[in-house]
């Protein structure tokens, strides 16, 4: 059985975790629920990074990256949608990697604002905030372009987790309001057993 250091608030885990309900993986995964700032020895010894998520594979093997963990269980289990080919391939990659900025923003975000007021490097949130917002100027633009009723690929995955996690962090952006086309697709992406699954807690 393959084990998952993870956390139900991380969103490098929860694109993860998603991929594992999307890939019919859940009975195959044990979670471990992890505090990278306070590791397990165990985590340590499988990655010196002192990041989540790891995965510990079937065979023993330790894959420290969400992205990494993804590409692996999709080229050994199969059953996400595979990114387009020639062309089309690297539009979806670069949609892909606007996703994941998003997502590092608003935990960069989150991370400063954890520090004493008195030392918040606010130049650094606005920073964040333009950038998330560029962001999803584009990601808007091309909603049309991302899967709906069929089984997603890792860029709806990002892309997905990226919007709720804005939803759970970062609520005063009220990014919806401005991104009609981006809130249609979420709100149906949203209610994918594998959204729902892993909602962090409330």
């Amino acid at each position: 059985m393959m084990k998952l250091y993870c956390s139900r608030t991380s969103p490098y885990s929860r694109k993860v975790r998603v991929a594992i309900e999307e890939l019919r993986l859940s009975d195959q995964v044990e979670e471990v629920e992890t505090d990278p700032y306070s590791p397990p020895p165990e985590l340590l010894a499988a990655n010196p990074l002192s990041r989540i998520p790891t995965l510990i594979t079937d065979k023993g093997e330790a894959l420290p990256d969400s992205d990494l963990i993804i590409e692996y269980l999709d080229a050994k289990y199969h059953g996400l949608a595979p990114l387009p080919r020639g062309t089309k391939r690297w539009t979806a990659r670069r949609r892909q990697k606007i996703a994941q900025g998003v997502i590092d923003a608003a935990a960069a975000t989150v991370q400063e604002k954890r520090r004493p007021e008195s030392i918040v490097y606010h130049s650094f949130l606005d920073r964040q905030a333009a950038a998330i917002r560029r962001s999803l100027e584009l990601l808007n633009l091309e909603a049309h372009a991302l899967l709906q009723d069929e089984k997603p690929s890792v860029v709806e995955i990002t892309t997905g987790v990226g919007l709720a996690y804005l939803d759970f962090r970062m609520p005063y952006l009220e990014w919806r309001k401005e991104f009609e086309a981006l809130d249609r697709w979420f709100s149906e992406f949203a209610r994918r057993p594998s959204m729902v699954k892993t909602q962090p807690p409330a």
